[in-house]
């Protein structure tokens, strides 16, 4: 009898090996991951005095008691997905990188 940590190593292998025959599928379409994904991110005072406004801000508008940052960040990756989001964070990355 395998532990369910063996069972998970070896669905990983085959997961693999699957992946190296001529019409596998992405290596994303076979991924068991299912927990949360941890990020971590270093903001420089300014950036996190605006966040803590804004999260502030955000809890006033909808009638909440708070907002949590993890919240605002989820919701503005679900915001990427409209296109004039998308632009101005482009064009936000493009001057930072000038």
């Amino acid at each position: 009898m395998t532990s369910e940590k063996d069972a998970r190593r070896e669905a990983r292998r085959k997961a693999a090996h699957r992946r190296m025959e001529p019409d596998a599928a992405p290596a994303g379409e076979t991924a068991l991951r299912s927990k949360p994904v941890r990020i971590t991110i270093d903001l420089a005072p300014e950036l996190y005095r605006r966040l803590t406004k804004w999260t502030g801000e955000a809890a006033e508008e909808i009638d909440a008691a708070k907002v949590s940052h993890a919240d605002v960040v989820r919701a503005f990756i679900r915001a990427s997905d409209d296109p004039d989001v998308r632009n101005r964070v482009l064009e936000e990355l493009r001057q930072l990188k000038q």
